[in-house]
Parts: C-alpha cells; structure tokens; sequence
C-alpha cells in the first residue's frame, strides 16, 4: 500500500530497518543534538539525523522511506 507521500507502509517482511521504536527514538534523540557534534562528526554532518528520523517513521510508524542517494565526488574519487 502507497500513501499519497509515495511512502509505504511496512510490515514484516517489507521491513528494511530493525529495532524498536524506543530504540529508533533513542537514535534520534542523540543524533539530532548539535550538542553532541563537537565529538561526534556523524551528528555534524546531519546525515545520521537524517538516517535516524527515517528509523523512527519505519520502526514507529511502519512507513518505509527509501534511503536517499547519496554521491560526492570525493567518494566516488572524481574531485
């Protein structure tokens, strides 16, 4: 089933992520927080906030959101 975002809803077997919901939540609680960005470069680059709140609409919600694609010329080594 497709919601009107494009988004599906998960069950089981459709599931990409795992953990719980209290789990995903905790995630995202740190990984949101600026504060911890000072010894945490993942926090400062926003992609783990990113990836956490897309943990949190699947492992709470059951709405599966596709991973974003992500490229850089210097991972790809084309800089």
């Amino acid at each position: 089933m497709l919601l009107i975002t494009g988004h599906g809803l998960a069950d089981d077997q459709t599931k990409t992520r795992v953990g719980t919901c209290e789990d995903a939540r905790s995630q995202q609680e740190y990984f949101c927080d600026m504060k911890n960005a000072e010894n945490d470069s993942m926090v400062a680059l926003g992609t783990a906030c990113r990836n956490a709140k897309v943990n949190v609409k699947e492992a709470c919600e059951g709405v599966v959101i596709p991973d974003a694609k992500y490229e850089s010329c210097a991972m790809e080594q084309t800089c």
